[in-house]
């Protein structure tokens, strides 16, 4: 049978080499090549009408083998077209043949120019049906005796999915690299995509493989993001993902959005491949529930290293580079690391990490305070969840800076002066994360003098001494302080601000007063002297001398995360 390519208004289904962005970061990358599969090779089924190969599934199953095939067929003519009666029919290597069931949402007919995709389905109970080689349309006479059989087209199966983990089942299929642009062989698509990231997070149903996917637009109209699965594979077993995104992923021109993927896997199991599989649904005739199939197209080795996305080098106050494609960062929203400290929380058995940023809302309008989450991991790669603030201002006026803090938990074997801060999105994968900036910075250290920083405050220590004094059989402390407090302009402070915890300490290393103060609001600290009563514990006695541990604490949903800012003997 002559075979002639689809007519060239099918764009679509001519897959080109297309230069797309890949490499160590989702919104940096380097260009590379994507795996292209070669345009499907089509034949005449009639006429008018084309047809080819889209997908050939080999499948065991608990009695035997399930065979899955779906053509696309495309209707070259200028009037509707009846697609020919007939069975559809696969050949082995050995010579047998076997004939599959059409689903019984398969179209009859195609209006001009319209492209379809029929799908076959067969369980056999055999586990030897061999190597299958080619598939035939037959049209059956069954009203003539002895009925009558003419081959319409038969076509060669190539690229055919043997279900399986084994080296057998691999070289069945295309491969590519991790962070290498790909299509999708056999699927009427123009996009392109891209590993970009991988993790594994912990859920309370278990331990999920959540990975993203940079989906790029290099046409020139509209498309949307075909179904299709995202599966990964240890050495013994594969684990079925699902896809995140709800609605459709529509791409205009030259766009780019990324799509993600769930996929439940065991406890500590070693992840080799990422599966890529084209998705069809067979539909029986003679009633019951509809069979989703999945043709496995090309597999990509699954990263040594979880995130994939590089942490680059950050100073201080720099403002942070975001991935551009999120949602979660406003455009006019421009978000600095103003403070990163690590400390030990005398008698609570662990340390404590806080990060604070100023988030400055550089546009006209006011915005929407950015809701990122974050984790600190050390260089050993061990991750650590920060607690946000509980109370955050939730809009933003333009012109102005806002101050967020998080906490972190560590614990007291932590020793890193250096970490990854990742921030995070909790959006766009809902319920899991995915990174949208990955710093890499050093510990700030606390400072000898006077001076402590608390963004946007400055507040020098020039005097504090303690006095003692004993009524009704319980100890008080006054705390006389003398402080110098400036502020950084257009840098907005509310209730929601974090305080400073003043702790009397005796001689024995016993907490025997304490007292909260605020630097905003009414009863806030005030640059010049002033007294606070701190409030007493009840004892017998007491040990001199005192020394005054300051603390900055911040309330989060974990309870109040406390960072030592000075200690004063």
């Amino acid at each position: 049978m002559k075979r002639r390519p689809w007519k060239s208004s099918l764009t679509a289904i001519m897959l080109g080499a297309m230069i797309v962005q890949g490499g160590t970061a989702a919104w940096a990358a380097e260009p590379s090549t994507p795996t292209v599969a070669a345009p499907s090779v089509n034949y005449g089924l009639t006429s008018d009408i084309r047809a080819a190969v889209k997908s050939v599934a080999v499948t065991p199953t608990a009695s035997g083998t399930q065979v899955a095939v779906t053509v696309r067929l495309y209707n070259g003519g200028a009037t509707p077209n009846r697609v020919p009666e007939h069975e559809l029919r696969v050949q082995n290597t050995d010579g047998l043949t076997y004939t599959l069931k059409p689903s019984a949402s398969n179209k009859a007919s195609l209006q001009p120019k319209e492209i379809t995709e029929l799908v076959y389905l067969a369980s056999i109970d055999s586990k030897e049906i061999g190597t299958i080689a080619g598939l035939s349309f037959v049209n059956v006479d069954v009203y003539s005796y002895p009925k009558v059989e003419t081959t319409l087209l038969t076509m060669p199966a190539n690229n055919v999915w043997y279900g399986g983990t084994g080296s057998a089942a691999m070289q069945s299929i295309a491969s590519s690299q991790w962070g290498q642009a790909f299509t999708i062989p056999g699927v009427n698509s123009g996009l392109t995509y891209t590993t970009v990231e991988s993790s594994i997070q912990n859920t309370a149903t278990g331990r999920v493989a959540v990975v993203t996917l940079l989906a790029t637009n290099p046409g020139a109209g509209r498309e949307t993001v075909p179904a299709f699965r995202v599966d990964v594979q240890s050495e013994q077993k594969n684990f079925e993902g699902k896809r995140t995104e709800v609605a459709p992923v529509i791409l205009g021109a030259g766009e780019k959005a990324y799509i993600h993927y769930a996929i439940p896997v065991d406890s500590s199991v070693s992840l080799t491949n990422l599966l890529v599989l084209s998705t069809d649904t067979f539909v029986p005739k003679e009633g019951g529930a509809a069979t989703d199939l999945a043709t496995a197209k090309l597999a990509i080795q699954w990263p040594k290293e979880q995130g994939n996305v590089a942490a680059t080098t950050y100073t201080i106050g720099q403002p942070i580079a975001f991935d551009p494609l999120t949602k979660v960062i406003d455009k006019s929203a421009q978000v600095s690391l103003m403070e990163l400290h690590v400390h030990d929380n005398a008698g609570d058995g662990y340390k404590t990490a806080v990060a604070k940023f100023k988030v400055t809302n550089t546009g006209t309008t006011p915005i929407a305070t950015p809701a990122f989450l974050s984790e600190l991991v050390d260089k050993q790669g061990v991750s650590y969840q920060g607690a946000r603030q509980t109370n955050v201002t939730s809009m933003m006026n333009p012109g102005l800076s806002y101050v967020v803090s998080y906490s972190y938990i560590v614990p007291q074997s932590e020793d890193s002066d250096s970490f990854a801060l990742n921030l995070l999105d909790a959006q766009a994968a809902a319920p899991y994360t995915t990174t949208i900036a990955a710093l890499k910075t050093d510990v700030q250290t606390e400072g000898s003098s006077s001076t402590i920083s608390l963004y946007p405050f400055d507040v020098t220590f020039n005097d504090i001494t303690t006095n003692m004094q004993y009524a009704a059989g319980a100890y008080t402390y006054r705390l006389k302080l003398d402080l110098t407090i400036t502020q950084k302009e257009n840098v907005v402070v509310d209730n929601n601000f974090s305080k400073l915890r003043f702790e009397v300490v005796d001689g024995l290393g016993r907490v025997v007063g304490s007292k909260d103060a605020a630097l905003t609001g009414v009863n806030k600290l005030t640059s010049g002297k002033t007294s606070l009563d701190a409030s007493s514990v009840s004892a017998d006695q007491f040990t001199s001398p005192y020394t005054v541990n300051v603390y900055e604490t911040v309330d989060t949903p974990t309870g109040t995360a406390k960072r030592l800012v000075k200690v004063i003997k």
